[in-house]
């Protein structure tokens, strides 16, 4: 059980004793995974995918999800009467899912590897392109920067990955040669233990529960509330005893999202939320996951 989370804690380990022996050299490590590691990510995950209305189905369902959990977040925060900048991290990190690293993981663990094609769809067609679009105004708007909407497209459709997306639906139509493949492949494979050792260099353990009770709503929106909604509305309207509807409810269930940790902090919202959050919730999705997974067995 174990096995899907503890190298996410050792890669945080390492990058917080790098950081007290040598120096933080976070803000390049950030950068490398912006401009090679989530590219590569794209292109390898979506080139082989085969696009039906089957999966144009799932992908409207998964976008609806995220967008009913941002909406309850937005509300949810209004009521705490965060700050702005508070509120945009609150969303953020109460709503995008660590859909692709962790879930992956315990989607395999769980159900086997021919079921991480629906974490797949979930993670680049919703968590993905939700937060390069929506939240990216979120954070923007958060921050206090005062971007032209014009500026704000500027910023989504210039972004590598973003850019990576339509390139790769071009190279659909051709043969790309294998080299190429495996050396996205390759580069991709950098993501998680790059980005978890940049935010284990930005840990800081005495500011842990700093602003507790933000990363504690959090937390409990994304992982617990919206979970079980959507949980609730499976039971009711479809049943939960297909695997691809339990690998959905352990995707929703997701802690918060290690790229929307990284976006956040480089788009100046509060990083200690961010951070705390995203550590936290790794942490407590080693009950929370085996709770659910237990009940849906």
């Amino acid at each position: 059980m174990l096995d899907p989370v503890l190298p996410i804690a050792i890669y945080l380990a390492l990058g917080y004793v790098f950081k007290l022996i040598y120096q933080d050299n976070s803000k390049q490590l950030i950068e490398f995974i912006i401009y090679f590691s989530l590219p590569s990510i794209v292109f390898s995950k979506i080139y082989p995918l085969v696009l039906d209305e089957k999966i144009l189905g799932l992908i409207l369902m998964f976008i609806g999800f995220i967008l009913f959990n941002l909406t309850l977040a937005y509300f949810v925060g209004k009521a705490m009467k965060l700050s702005r900048l508070l509120l945009a991290t609150f969303m953020i990190m109460a709503t995008f899912g660590n859909t692709s690293f962790i879930g992956f993981s315990y989607i395999d663990a769980f159900y086997g590897q021919d079921y991480i094609v629906y974490g797949l769809i979930y993670d680049l067609f919703g968590s993905f392109l939700l937060l390069v679009s929506i939240g990216m105004f979120i954070i923007t708007w958060g921050s206090g920067r005062k971007n032209s909407i014009n500026s704000i497209f500027k910023s989504i459709f210039l972004f590598p990955p973003t850019i990576m997306f339509f390139v790769t639906v071009i190279a659909k139509n051709f043969e790309v040669p294998n080299f190429l493949i495996l050396t996205s492949e390759t580069l991709g494979a950098t993501l998680v233990p790059i980005a978890m050792i940049a935010i284990g260099m930005k840990l800081e353990l005495k500011h842990i529960f700093v602003k507790f009770h933000v990363v504690t709503m959090a937390m409990l929106l994304k992982m617990i509330v919206v979970p079980i909604i959507v949980l609730i509305g499976f039971q009711i309207f479809y049943g939960i005893d297909q695997t691809w509807v339990k690998v959905t409810i352990i995707e929703v269930a997701m802690p918060p999202m290690t790229m929307a940790t990284v976006l956040a902090i480089k788009g100046g919202l509060d990083e200690k939320v961010a951070i705390n959050s995203l550590v936290l919730g790794v942490l407590l999705s080693l009950i929370t996951i085996t709770t659910y997974v237990n009940y849906l067995a």
